[in-house]
């Protein structure tokens, strides 16, 4: 007797039609009729009375459909059983993230990694001070943000790839056909930035260098993601700084410049940090991986 066999006996006990029963299973009628065939005389007991006009339970069939049901029942409690006690073996490696991961470095590590280990992975997107909050709370294993940050000793940094920013300028503006400009030219322009809260240390370095270039910080406008951005400067509402990272977006209307010479405190650094007592075999790779690309 076989699991199939009593799916298909539970399924015409439902329906009482061959036809429509075996159009619900997706199998043809001669294979279903078969399939009760054969487990009916496996039991040597007939389960269903058949005529050209209708198809009904015998009191054999019946009986025997309360005790398909629990059979059923029971596989699918076995296999929910199995894969709960999978997942409780396998790791879980719980990552937050900033957006500046999610080019290459974090999907391609993941790849790599998955490839090589069974793992299960949770991901959060998340400032670099949640991070460290999170990090520093257990609740998870590796963030993927922007130093410097504030933590304790415990707390390692590992930068994974050195970066900072172009200036995006919309067609039409008076530095948008440079070669390149300097943050001297800029600073007193209207700025699109992303909100302050998510990159203090950035506004802060950034206010400095509009001081020292005698202008005064202004953002009229914020946006959380690089798309965005790129639209409200095409909407000409503004100039703003892009990632290096990012410079595979396209955006009509939009141009990007090189900031030269460019201003050491804009470091756009992307690094790893992580409980140095963590001996998640996971989290090693995925460092190791992560350190590699």
């Amino acid at each position: 007797m076989e699991f199939a066999q009593l799916r298909h006996f539970v399924a015409l006990s439902e329906v009482l039609h061959f036809g429509r029963c075996a159009q619900q299973l997706g199998i043809a009628q001669p294979h279903l009729s078969r399939s009760i065939a054969s487990l009916e005389a496996e039991l040597a007991v007939r389960l269903f009375d058949r005529t050209s006009r209708r198809v009904a339970l015998t009191p054999a069939g019946k009986a025997f459909l309360t005790e398909a049901f629990e059979i059923l029942h029971g596989q699918q409690r076995a296999i929910n059983a199995a894969r709960t006690a999978h997942l409780r073996e396998r790791e879980t490696l719980r990552i937050g993230f900033v957006s500046a991961a999610t080019f290459q470095i974090l999907p391609e590590t993941i790849r790599q990694m998955r490839a090589l280990i069974d793992v299960h992975v949770e991901l959060m997107e998340q400032t670099t001070n949640d991070q460290i909050d999170f990090l520093q709370g257990g609740n998870i294993d590796i963030g993927l943000g922007h130093p410097p940050v504030t933590a304790g000793d415990r707390v390692a940094v590992d930068i994974l790839r050195p970066d900072g920013y172009d200036v995006l300028f919309y067609e039409g503006h008076p530095l948008a056909t440079d070669t390149s400009v300097s943050f001297d030219q800029i600073a007193g322009e209207d700025f699109i930035l992303f909100p302050e809260n998510e990159g203090p240390v950035f506004y802060n370095k950034f206010r400095d260098l509009c001081r020292k270039a005698g202008k005064e910080m202004k953002v009229p406008h914020v946006a959380t993601r690089m798309h965005t951005i790129h639209s409200l400067v095409s909407a000409r509402l503004g100039i703003a700084f892009a990632p290096f990272h990012t410079r595979s977006i396209h955006v009509e209307r939009v141009v990007r410049v090189p900031l030269i010479p460019y201003p050491e405190s804009l470091n756009l650094d992307l690094a790893a940090f992580y409980d140095r007592l963590n001996r998640k075999q996971s989290l090693k790779l995925f460092l190791k991986i992560a350190r590699g690309l």
